[in-house]
């Protein structure tokens, strides 16, 4: 189907390309009203007739339809998708490292029952005193495994108690604190574990999405010479129907001339039907597999693509040879460096080994490093005490190493036991993988082989019951053979051409098989 659809913009405004595009519009104006109704018209009676016929036939090689399946087979979008949100998962995972904005403002009002020297010699005197507060922070985790906090503290406080002797105050205070662990959950190879498990996550999505693209290729590669099969083998029971034909004419011949029987007549209608019932299960078997095909390289259910018939363009090879295949050791090589399952054993045990660090750390005791440097200052003006606290006029610095320990920690143990014998898992799925990698290659290496032997052996059965038929039909002209015995003969050529056209299709096949198993994606042209 060509789709080349003709711009009538294009066509009509085509004289007057040098202008300027307003220029261009009205001066086009006329030329518009007047080409664009019978255009119109055009089309309407054009899509008329197209709903009214059948959709034109798709003329495709194996490429193009490979080329198809990769822009909408559903699996593979699906899979894209998938690799989208793993991205924007890894990428988000480092925000644990970004600032932290915290701010906090609060008032408080209260009243104290203070009796004696609290009360300035008052019984039952009461203190009022409000206070509003603000509190500001930002905090940055590192990727170290400690943190560190910048705090700043407002607090503006009004209180009618003789012991204040103003009756407003203002209190500032500015934290600078660094703590950092030495011991548990210390440097990054603990503090960013989930950032580098994400990647893996990533990568390993990367390695499921290819994986998912090769096994469409490989889907559209099989689909696509299965269709071009049961196109060949559809044509081979047709040569069958036209030979049980011809020998139906010629039994019902030699009876008018009294020279044949009504058996070899009655054989004749037999054998015809039968292979008439062949052809239709040929005709279904074209069917079946280019729906297969259709699944693979449409999406979506409109009637005109699954009734859009299939004409392969690339039959199947006239000449087959095993010279430009790769030998077994250079197949199982780029196998264990390109299967999209091998590498993501690998990943998986990588994920394994650093929740094993994790676990390990999580194990050792706690021992935490902190310095923190401080400064406050307290007065009747605002002003006053804000600057005195920013130029650290009354400092406090201070260090401290915290020291912890978890008496007999079985969790923890036992997480690092499980870390381990998770690891051990991990390697043996890769082993196991590797194993299954290395049956297939073989298999796949020795397929091709088979197929090449394969369809040297099938034409020379062709051949021979070739000339098995034409001799059968001299000695039948002779009448020194049966019509049961030509029959049979016919049979054997007809299952010879059978399987000569399975085996070419199952060399193109076995190419498929082989470059699938090695975990790559065909060369150009190597399907032609």
């Amino acid at each position: 189907m060509d789709w080349q659809p003709v711009s009538l913009a294009q066509n009509v405004i085509y004289p007057f390309r040098p202008m300027n595009y307003p220029l261009h519009l009205i001066v086009a104006a006329p030329f518009f009203a007047h080409a664009l109704v019978p255009e119109l018209a055009a089309q309407d009676g054009d899509a008329a007739r197209v709903e009214a016929s059948e959709p034109e036939p798709l003329r495709l090689n194996v490429s193009g339809a490979v080329t198809m399946a990769l822009g909408s087979n559903l699996e593979l979008a699906l899979s894209a998708v998938q690799t989208e949100v793993s991205r924007f998962d890894e990428l988000g995972s480092w925000g644990a490292f970004d600032w932290v904005f915290d701010a906090t403002f609060g008032r408080q009002d209260a009243e104290t029952k203070a009796g004696g020297f609290l009360g300035g010699g008052i019984d039952g005197a009461v203190i009022q005193s409000d206070a509003d507060s603000l509190n500001l922070s930002f905090t940055r985790p590192l990727t170290s495994g400690g943190s560190f906090a910048l705090a700043f503290n407002n607090r503006v406080s009004d209180s009618n108690s003789f012991l204040q002797d103003d009756p407003k105050q203002y209190t500032d205070n500015l934290n600078l604190t660094y703590s950092q662990p030495l011991m548990r959950g210390a440097w990054s190879e603990y503090a960013t574990s989930i950032q580098r498990q994400s990647e893996l996550a990533y990568r390993r999505q990367v390695e499921t999405e290819r994986q998912t693209r090769l096994g469409v290729v490989y889907q559209v590669r099989l689909a696509y010479w299965d269709l071009v099969n049961a196109i060949e083998q559809r044509g081979v029971a047709e040569s069958g129907v036209d030979l049980g034909q011809s020998r139906l004419q010629q039994s019902e011949r030699r009876l008018a001339a009294g020279v044949g029987t009504a058996v070899d007549v009655i054989q004749a209608r037999v054998e015809l039907a039968t292979r008439h019932e062949a052809w239709i299960q040929s005709q279904h078997g074209v069917a079946q597999t280019m729906d297969i095909l259709r699944r693979l390289i449409f999406s979506g259910k409109r009637a005109d693509i699954w009734e859009t018939e299939l004409v392969p363009t690339a039959g199947l090879p006239d000449q087959v040879s095993a010279e430009g295949v790769t030998v077994l050791s250079e197949s199982l090589a780029m196998a264990l460096a390109e299967r999209p399952g091998l590498r993501q054993r690998q990943m998986d045990i990588d994920v394994a080994r650093m929740r094993l660090a994790q676990r390990i750390s999580e194990r050792m005791s706690g021992l935490n490093l902190s310095f923190s440097a401080a400064a406050g200052s307290v007065g009747a003006q605002s002003g006053t005490t804000f600057e005195e606290t920013l130029d650290f006029s009354y400092p406090t610095y201070g260090a401290n190493l915290n020291y912890s320990l978890n008496l007999g920690n079985r969790t923890a143990s036992y997480a690092e036991r499980s870390g381990r014998a998770s690891v051990r898992a991990a390697i043996i799925e890769y082993d196991r993988e590797e194993l299954q990698v290395t049956a297939e290659v073989r298999a796949a290496q020795r397929g091709v082989h088979f197929a090449v032997e394969q369809v040297a052996a099938t034409a020379t059965s062709l051949e021979l019951a070739r000339r098995q038929l034409e001799a059968e039909n001299a000695r039948f002209a002779q009448d020194l053979s049966t019509t049961f015995q030509v029959l049979e003969f016919q049979h054997s050529l007809i299952e010879a051409m059978s399987n000569e056209r399975a085996a070419r299709a199952g060399f193109v096949k076995a190419l498929a098989e082989l470059d699938n198993a090695r975990g790559v994606f065909p060369m150009p042209g190597s399907d032609s």
